[in-house]
């Protein structure tokens, strides 16, 4: 009898401690739904990459890609910085320095770096569903 009141008890803890475990995982930080579309100068991005990084450090980055001039993604709420990368081929390489090495793509970044390594574009999401979060880039923005 004492055997099964210890494998009752055992069951009950083992129960216990995967519905903490499972309700741990459950809530969590308020995520935004964002969606909207990118241009340069008039015109959509074909295919780029944009990113969304916490303005104050706190929360998660989230990035995503842009087809035919339209994203969307799932990150944190608050303040974000934004950055935007879109490039084009404009040669070939040899990845190798021998006759017969494989030629790969050589890639120029097509949008100016005030709109990604030195990004300043800002914007604030709220919790749930963000539409039209849209940038507009334009050359030579300053």
């Amino acid at each position: 009898m004492n055997n099964f009141r210890r494998a009752v008890r055992g069951g009950a803890a083992l129960g216990a401690a995967v519905a903490l475990a499972f309700m741990a995982g459950c809530g969590g930080p308020p995520k935004a739904q964002v969606s909207g579309t990118v241009t340069f100068n008039g015109e959509p991005i074909e295919n780029g990459i944009i990113q969304f990084y916490p303005a104050g450090g706190a929360g998660q980055t989230a990035g995503g890609g842009i087809e035919n001039g339209k994203y969307q993604l799932e990150t944190s709420t608050g303040e974000m910085t934004v950055t935007i990368n879109a490039s084009k081929v404009v040669g070939k390489r040899a990845m190798y320095d021998t006759p017969d090495s494989p030629k790969v793509d050589v890639l120029k970044e097509l949008i100016p770096a005030e709109y990604n390594t030195t990004s300043t574009l800002k914007v604030t999401l709220k919790p749930g569903v963000n539409e039209k979060v849209d940038f507009n880039l334009k050359s030579g923005k300053k």
